[in-house]
C-alpha cells in the first residue's frame, strides 16, 4: 500500500495487510499497524535550517528528543544516516510502555528537511519482536519518497 501526502511531500509504502489507525496527533501525517507491528511519519518545523555542514550539530537536537520520551535503553548508539534523500539520524532503543506493562522497541529515523523534521518510527511491541520485524522495517523505510522543497 502505497501512502502520499502531497501537503508535505512525500511518499511510504507499507504491507496492504496493515491498516491505516487515526492519530490525534495533527503532526502525525501516518501511522499504520498490524497486529503488534507499526510504523508511524510525523512532520514538525524546527525553526532552524538544517544541511548537510549543520547534521552534526543537529545531533544535539534529536539526542534531547530521544531523551525526552522518558526512560529509555540504547541498543546502538544513533547512525548517521540517508532515507528517501533526506539527512538524518537513526537511534534504536526500548522502554517500557506505560499502558502495556510490555517492553517496545523503536527503530526511529529523524530526517532534516530544510526548517523541518520528518520522523519515522517503526515499534514493535513486545520488544523481543523487533529482530524479526527488522528487514521489514527496512524493506519499508527503503521506500520513503521525499520530493524537492
Amino acid at each position: 500500500m502505497r501512502f502520499t501526502d502531497p501537503v508535505v511531500g512525500f511518499s511510504i509504502s507499507y504491507p496492504s495487510e496493515w491498516r491505516p489507525l487515526t492519530s490525534p496527533d495533527a503532526q502525525v501525517r501516518l501511522l499504520a499497524a498490524r497486529d503488534t507491528a507499526s510504523v508511524l511519519v510525523r512532520t514538525q518545523p524546527i525553526g532552524i535550517a538544517v544541511g548537510p555542514e549543520s547534521l552534526a550539530a543537529a545531533k544535539k537536537l534529536t539526542d534531547n528528543l530521544v531523551r525526552s520520551a522518558g526512560k529509555i535503553k540504547l541498543l546502538r548508539e544513533a547512525r548517521q544516516v540517508t532515507l528517501g534523500g533526506l539527512s538524518g539520524y537513526l537511534y534504536l532503543y526500548t522502554f517500557k510502555d506505560s499502558a502495556s506493562g510490555q517492553m517496545v522497541a523503536h527503530a526511529h529515523y529523524f530526517l532534516f528537511r530544510g526548517k523541518s523534521l520528518l520522523t519515522v518510527v517503526f515499534q514493535a511491541q513486545p520488544s523481543d519482536r523487533f529482530a524479526g520485524l527488522a528487514p521489514l522495517f527496512d524493506q519499508i523505510a527503503g521506500t520513503l519518497r521525499v520530493s524537492p522543497g
